[in-house]
């Protein structure tokens, strides 16, 4: 993934400014896309570059004398235009006025008429494109006097305060607790001065623990505690040497090529106080093999682990008892707490509406104060107003949820209450396309005539109103660990029930099974 998109002619600026602009914002760890060291070999280019463009949360124009000659460039800003995000225009040995092509002997207008001859939809298109950028506020090699050091610093920190803008938007949007909790456990980090310290939260599935990791780290944001931060999501579920390309990318600025690589980088040592977050460890031999030496980390430095075995991350204390360390089991939330977090998502309001009240209060209470199950089951209700809801899928719901003491049986209300279409979407985003783009997944979900005929934007929109999925900054599927479980033992289930080959082959060994056995699905 990446944060920053920058679009420039190779020919003008590949080799000198972009290339020192893309080496310094990934030493600030903001993640760049300059087109030849960020393809890899066998990569449709083009495919690609697009992709990068639609995912970076910012755009850097760099405007020199010939970008106008390069179709690609020019198509690249009408799309970096019509995605609304940051663009920061650097004009590098042009003015705003050439891109508005003043002067008729301009090398942009001069570069426009010659493309006129061939389009001339295309070329009124690039002209207004780049008119709308020439009133961008921007960064002028000329108001820093010729010092591309100088424009480079301050492009990198106007990158930096805007994504760091964006990454401090509340993690959740609806918090109860959040913030006290988030204070205390800062307050406890900080106790342990100059000593490398851990946390760890240790708790059930869907009680909080990544969210409440994510207001840490969010913390951290705001100021510059630490140099370099990087988040570990969902380790139980990671290719282990993913994460350790992630971490050596942002604590050592290197690209590894394998665990051997990582451990050697990370023996070499750090030069300042860094933040890492693991989130949702279930095996020690994780930690090791991402933390190999705990030794090698700056005094100050910090480690944040999140669990759901205590025995786990006890396990990881036992070898590394130089550290400082603290544990927070987290707790369900309080009668009152849980029927506000209900009401909000079921109502978009803290109170339940007239008739609504006491089948809210207990249903809040039937969800036993775990925040995933409130989420999901006020999310499933919102729609359900009408006299035929207050009289039958309410009371049903409370029933249902009384009955059952198992979490993942809980959270199949909200699925059974789906139409067949958006069961089958959510067990093929559970089974195989969480942390894929969204636009990659509607393109294989329209494929699927048969099973979604036309319709999958709106039974995809159907699972986000519910909850049942979400996008990431970076539009991204993502699901909660839960959710996903809750969905892949639905098949194992219905295909032991209905004994015939699973609709979802996800799981290795299943996959082995239906091949050894020469089982065809019936």
């Amino acid at each position: 993934m990446f944060d920053v998109f920058l679009n420039h002619r190779g020919p003008d600026v590949k080799r000198s400014f972009a290339a020192h602009l893309h080496q310094a914002l990934q030493e600030a760890q903001c993640r760049p896309f300059l087109d030849k060291p960020a393809l890899e070999k066998g990569q449709h280019g083009q495919k690609k570059i697009y992709e990068a463009l639609e995912c970076a949360n910012v755009h850097v124009a760099i405007f020199s004398e010939h970008y106008a000659k390069s179709d690609y460039c020019l198509n690249e800003l009408c799309a970096m235009l019509e995605s609304k995000k940051l663009i920061i225009p650097v004009f590098y040995d042009v003015s705003p006025s050439a891109l508005r092509c003043e002067d008729p002997d301009g090398p942009y207008t001069k570069a426009l008429k010659i493309r006129g001859r061939r389009s001339a939809t295309d070329v009124k298109k690039w002209k207004d494109a780049l008119r709308e950028a020439a009133d961008l506020n921007g960064f002028k090699l000329d108001d820093y006097n010729g010092d591309e050091a100088e424009l480079k610093t301050a492009i990198v920190s106007k990158v930096r305060d805007h994504l760091r803008a964006s990454q401090l938007s509340p993690v959740a949007p609806f918090q109860v607790g959040l913030k006290e909790t988030s204070k205390e456990l800062i307050e406890t980090l900080n106790r342990m001065e100059k000593d490398v310290g851990i946390l760890s939260l240790v708790g059930m599935g869907g009680i909080g623990k990544t969210t409440l990791a994510k207001e840490l780290n969010c913390s951290f944001e705001k100021n510059d505690t630490f140099e370099k931060k990087t988040f570990l999501m969902d380790v139980r579920e990671s290719a282990i040497l993913d994460l350790q390309k992630q971490l050596a990318r942002h604590l050592f600025k290197k690209d590894v090529k394998d665990t051997e690589e990582f451990s050697e980088c990370f023996n070499r040592g750090m030069d300042c106080k860094v933040l890492i977050v693991i989130d949702d460890v279930d095996q020690k031999g994780q930690f090791d093999k991402l933390i190999p030496n705990i030794n090698k980390l700056c005094p100050g430095s910090r480690i944040i682990i999140t669990s759901r075995d205590s025995n786990v991350v006890n396990n990881i204390m036992q070898k590394n008892e130089n550290c400082k360390y603290s544990s927070h089991e987290m707790a369900l939330l309080s009668t009152t707490d849980s029927r506000h977090l209900f009401n909000w998502h079921a109502f978009h309001s803290t109170d339940a509406i007239g008739p609504f009240q006491e089948l809210a209060k207990n249903l809040a209470d039937a969800c036993c104060g775990l925040p995933l199950a409130l989420e999901v089951t006020g999310c499933f209700l919102f729609d359900k107003r009408e006299e035929c809801d207050f009289n039958s899928t309410w009371p049903q719901t409370i029933k249902t949820l009384i009955k059952e003491k198992d979490i993942l049986k809980k959270l199949t209300v909200s699925y059974d209450g789906l139409s067949p279409e958006a069961r089958m979407m959510f067990l093929d985003i559970a089974c195989f396309m969480v942390g894929q783009r969204e636009h990659i997944a509607m393109q294989i979900f329209e494929a699927c005539k048969f099973d979604y005929d036309g319709g999958q934007a709106r039974f995809f929109s159907s699972l986000k109103d519910k909850c049942l999925v979400k996008l990431d900054e970076h539009r991204q599927i993502i699901m909660h660990d839960l959710l996903r479980d809750m969905g892949r033992q639905v098949v194992k289930d219905e295909s032991r029930n209905m004994e015939k080959t699973p609709s979802h082959l996800w799981d290795p060994e299943m996959v082995q099974r239906v091949l050894q056995n020469k089982e065809v699905r019936t």
